[in-house]
């Protein structure tokens, strides 16, 4: 019994600790142009497609984005807040949720889950 419960234990504080704060978000992945250089869909890893190649995301420190995503451009206000960036156009018409998964220097992954429940893994990379 004591061994589950130490268990249960060392998984939960790993757990809490591999959280992206939002701190990290306004710190480490704001200011930074990211490329999308992978889509995952359903354990599929692809590549760009042409219409993609140009897919970036850019939060700026000031709060406000610039995504292009499928070579159209959003541009509109975010905020973060446990874990996650809100992204919201000027117009209103488009909004996303993104869970930042990974965060480093260089790289990271952000996920989203659409309507129908589908979540796309965005790969980032910036230089």
């Amino acid at each position: 019994m004591k061994t589950i419960v130490s268990l249960l234990l060392v998984f939960c504080c790993y757990t809490l600790k591999a959280q992206i704060t939002t701190a990290q978000i306004k710190n480490d992945l704001a200011g930074k142009e990211w490329k999308i250089v992978k889509y995952e869909t359903f354990g599929v890893e692809e590549e760009p497609k042409p219409e993609q190649l140009n897919d970036k995301f850019i939060l700026n420190k000031d709060m406000t984005f610039f995504i292009v995503e499928n070579s159209k451009e959003y541009l509109g206000t975010w905020t973060a807040a446990a874990g996650k960036v809100s992204c919201t156009s000027k117009t209103g018409e488009w909004s996303r949720t993104y869970k930042v998964i990974t965060l480093a220097e260089k790289t990271a992954a952000i996920e989203y889950q659409d309507q129908d429940l589908t979540r796309t893994l965005y790969r980032l990379e910036t230089k």
